[in-house]
């Protein structure tokens, strides 16, 4: 579990800010006792789930592609430095002259196989120029796992493990691969060497997911083809009939149709000879169908619709329903963008609480534009993050709600719609807006012919 992240220089992040996932001493409301919002880990208290709020464009995107990136630049192996694909992409924040010329930094500190972990790195201009990992067991003695530097004298990465935890050998395999735009731990990737740390934080960040948009995934392709898949037929059929959905099974057929002459000539054209082979072996095309099953008038009789009948809502209920099974089960992080869209205030509040109460070590970042979330049944307020972005410097900023001034019975969703946080849109006063909407109409009619004229 992640329990803090840093970042500095960094699209939207200007100067270094730092997130806490730590729960505060905030008691759980009456009846609510049941539903774990935190796991406690040693003597820390990680949250189990994150809310970002904010303007359009205030940030929270960004947050999680910071996450993301620090996936990549753990567990993406270079296959060369100069390379195009290889190329680390420039992450700094371009609005500034005094950035250009930074490296970007992170720090984040996690929970991984019965260890805590500090991952330190910065990059600039395709190059690694510093990394750092760190156990850092709570109320122990740090131990150094390894530190990474890049000597631009020597064109050179530089690496050294003060702590001696990995054996000689190892070390030798990890000096040999590290080139300056590849990670020490991503070298796991492909080598078989002793270094359970490296293990550690490889297998972790290579298993976090980012769902930018729920419509934009293929439900088809979340549910086939699972080792689990009745276990996950069990969960999302009983959760669907808990929160008032009328689905009762589902199925998911593949079928293979001859293509005619016609498609045939198409596509070896588009994709060439050999391509088509590959794509439409014995010149078929697979196409996969997913189906829902209703009840009907009929009691021996099921109901099947096809994916594209059920409305958008019902369909991103059920991805999120899986997105976050997923999690529970491989005990990571994942992170939504617009994680309520078209689903229903009260339903959304029973799937957040299915996957607190049967996770254990797993995560949630979810941004939304969705202000209801804030008015969900048992919500803990120290799990909001409120976005903000100065209009002059274009930099990010982040508050939390201060618990101290705001007491447990204040309506957080009527403090942050009175703008107590600051990230409202900065709207001209009504009188104002008057007077644009005029302007905007005016514009619109000036100049403008019609076809009879």
């Amino acid at each position: 579990m992640i329990e803090s992240l840093t970042i500095e220089n960094f699209l939207s992040f200007k100067d270094k800010i730092t997130f806490s996932f730590t729960a505060s001493m905030e008691r759980p409301k009456a009846g609510f006792e049941h539903i774990s919002w935190f796991e406690t880990i040693g003597k820390k208290k990680i949250q189990k789930i994150q809310f970002l709020f904010g303007n359009n464009g205030t940030g929270k995107s960004n947050f999680m592609n910071a996450l993301g990136a620090i996936c990549r630049l753990i567990c993406f192996r270079a296959a060369s430095k100069s390379d195009e694909e290889s190329r680390i992409p420039d992450f700094f924040f371009k609005l500034s002259k005094d950035t250009v010329n930074r490296p970007t930094s992170f720090e984040i500190v996690f929970h991984q196989a019965n260890n805590r972990y500090k991952y330190e790195i910065k990059c600039f201009d395709n190059t690694i120029e510093y990394e750092k990992l760190t156990r850092c067991p709570v109320g122990k003695k740090e131990a150094v796992v390894y530190v990474r530097q890049f000597n631009h004298d020597r064109d050179l990465v530089e690496i050294s493990y003060p702590s001696k935890i990995i054996p000689l050998d190892s070390q030798k395999l990890i000096n040999d691969n590290v080139i300056k735009n590849t990670s020490v731990i991503s070298v796991y990737d492909e080598k078989n060497f002793i270094a359970d740390d490296l293990k550690n934080v490889f297998s972790y960040f290579s298993r976090i997911q980012y769902l930018p948009r729920l419509e934009d995934i293929d439900l088809p392709s979340m549910l086939q083809n699972r080792k689990d898949g009745e276990r996950l037929k069990s969960v999302l059929l009983q959760l669907l009939d808990d929160i008032g959905s009328n689905i009762i099974d589902y199925k998911i057929e593949t079928i293979e149709p001859k293509l005619s002459e016609h498609e045939i000539l198409i596509f070896k054209t588009v994709f060439g000879e050999e391509d088509f082979k590959k794509k439409f072996a014995g010149g078929t095309r697979k196409i996969t169908t997913l189906q829902f099953a209703h009840p009907s008038d009929d009691e021996t009789h099921k109901a099947w619709l096809q994916e594209h009948e059920e409305s958008e809502g019902t369909l991103n209920m059920i991805r999120l329903i899986i997105a976050l099974y997923d999690a529970i089960v491989f005990k990571t992080p994942i992170l939504i963008d617009e994680c309520a869209s078209g689903i229903h205030q009260q339903t959304f509040g029973r799937i957040i609480q299915f996957f607190l109460y049967s996770s254990t070590h797993a995560q949630a970042f979810m941004a939304s534009q969705h202000l209801s979330i804030m008015d969900m049944d048992g919500f803990r307020r120290d799990t909001m993050k409120f976005f903000d972005k100065d209009r002059q410097t274009g930099e990010t900023t982040c508050k939390e709600v201060d618990l101290r001034r705001y007491h447990k019975n204040i309506n957080i969703l009527k403090a942050y719609l009175d703008n107590s946080f600051g990230c409202l849109p900065d709207f001209p006063t009504p009188e104002e807006w008057v007077n644009k909407l005029s302007k905007y109409k005016s514009i619109l009619s000036s100049g403008i012919s019609t076809q009879s004229e």
